[in-house]
């Protein structure tokens, strides 16, 4: 009994240090806090750097868009073998194609504006808002469609001859 209470005297004088397994593995709530708030500052940052490269291919987008209607137009034409008009609106940033004769006979419309996916702050056509597009393709007048967005632009050129080009402003 007495090597039994030497061998307890000796564990109690030297305890084993029991550690609590639970504790270990996780984070605490300041370093979640600090890796929280480090990557909103990241994606904060990388928005304002990449915010010119988002309109930039609005603009893009939206004059190709113009160009692959332009060109619809001109199928339009043919096949109806009649005039269709393309109507540009500023206020709205919008644009309805459409049989010349019929008004009520629209082919297409196509809204550009703040409330869309190209969010233009600039749209318009020059010398005027109007392009008559005949059965052959071909226009009775140039025009020049100015898009845009704060400062960047792309053109979209409509020659008399029919032809569709986007180009740099």
């Amino acid at each position: 009994m007495l090597a039994q209470n030497r061998h307890f005297n000796c564990l109690m004088s030297h305890p084993m240090k029991v550690t609590d397994r639970r504790r270990d593995p996780g984070y605490t709530l300041v370093e979640l806090v600090i890796v929280i708030f480090a990557i909103s500052i990241l994606t904060v940052l990388s928005y304002f750097k990449l915010q010119p490269a988002l309109e930039h291919g609005k603009v893009n987008a939206a004059a190709s868009v113009l160009a692959a209607d332009l060109q619809f137009a001109q199928v339009v034409a043919a096949r109806q073998r009649k005039p269709v008009v393309v109507i540009l609106t500023t206020a709205t940033k919008s644009y309805v194609i459409r049989d010349r004769a019929d008004a009520t006979q629209v082919f297409r419309t196509r809204y550009l504006g703040a409330s869309t996916d190209y969010s233009l702050d600039e749209f318009t056509g020059s010398p005027s808002n109007t392009v008559q597009i005949f059965s052959t393709g071909a226009s009775t007048t140039a025009t020049t469609f100015t898009l845009g967005i704060h400062g960047y632009h792309k053109t979209v050129k409509f020659t008399r001859a029919g032809q569709v080009r986007v180009l740099s402003a």
